[in-house]
């Protein structure tokens, strides 16, 4: 692969990554029912309104499930899955393109998992970040998984392990069903 094609491989992979680490979040946080007036909420739902509106007015949500978010997210990950095979010169199969995509939706979804539980678990080390906004958007979102968890698994000592629990198990999740999923949509594309 030349230079050129390499920044702009690179320009897409981010751009167009990032943007669907946002979409993931909006999904996620209106999935849990995350306060939308924290002040953090505020630029996720302003860069996501506009595609996500237009969406909604043909895929409708079901059971409080925002449908057009899982949309825009596979669509992002198709676009981007495309773009790179055009810059790179390559062939692609839209069976291989669909699989790899929601291969890497799950994926982004299992990484905002993993930072969230570890951002949580680093700001509870310290008091005075108890009341600072992103500690409850990262409450809402991990509690969810955590909550479980230590029903199961009470603390010990004082000491809370369901996010170690949740980590080695998220990690597993990634290996049992997005690494097999990514494997074979490689050999369909």
């Amino acid at each position: 692969m030349n230079p050129i094609q390499n920044s702009f491989g690179f320009l897409v992979e981010n751009i167009i990554g990032l943007y669907m680490i946002l979409v993931v979040l909006r999904f996620l946080l209106a999935l849990v029912k995350a306060d939308f007036r924290n002040p953090l909420m505020e630029p996720i739902v302003r860069l996501t309104q506009p595609p996500l509106a237009w969406l909604r007015r043909f895929v409708p949500g079901l059971f409080g499930v925002d449908l057009s978010a899982l949309v825009l997210l596979l669509l992002l990950a198709c676009l981007k899955i495309v773009l790179l095979a055009l810059i790179n010169g390559s062939g692609f199969a839209f069976g291989g393109v669909l699989l790899s995509a929601i291969a890497q939706c799950l994926n982004i979804t299992l990484w905002v998992f993993t930072i969230a539980l570890i951002a949580q678990a680093v700001l509870s080390w310290f008091a005075s970040s108890a009341h600072h906004p992103v500690v409850g958007l990262l409450h809402d979102l991990t509690a969810p998984i955590l909550r479980p968890i230590q029903r199961m698994m009470p603390s010990a000592a004082g000491l809370d392990f369901s996010p170690i629990v949740a980590l080695i198990g998220l990690s597993f999740l990634r290996r049992l069903i997005v690494d097999p999923m990514l494997y074979s949509a490689a050999g369909l594309l």
